[in-house]
C-alpha cells in the first residue's frame, strides 16, 4: 500500500510539471517579472537569453515595461524584441 502511494505522489508531481508554462527570454538583457496566480503574486527575475521552467500552470505573466499576458498548460511565453507573446 505504501508503494502505491509513493508511486502516485511522484506520477502525480511529474504530470504537475509537464503542464506548467515556460517563460523565455530572447532578447539580451534582464528583465523583472511578475507571476500573478491565485490571488497570489511572485516576484521574479530572468536574464537574457534565458528560460525559466514551469514559472507558473495557470495565470498572468507581467514583464515590468513590456506587458502582461495570461498564459496556461503548456504554453511557452517569449520575450523578445522587447514585446511578450506565446509562441
Amino acid at each position: 500500500m505504501k508503494t502505491l502511494i509513493l508511486t502516485s505522489a511522484a506520477l502525480l508531481s511529474a504530470g504537475l510539471t509537464l503542464w506548467a508554462v515556460d517563460l523565455k527570454n530572447e532578447d539580451s538583457k534582464t528583465y523583472e517579472v511578475k507571476v500573478h496566480e491565485g490571488g497570489a503574486t511572485t516576484n521574479t527575475s530572468i536574464g537574457g537569453n534565458t528560460t525559466k521552467y514551469s514559472i507558473t500552470s495557470d495565470g498572468k505573466i507581467e514583464v515590468v515595461g513590456v506587458g502582461t499576458i495570461r498564459a496556461s498548460g503548456d504554453d511557452v511565453v517569449v520575450i523578445k524584441d522587447g514585446a511578450i507573446s506565446k509562441e
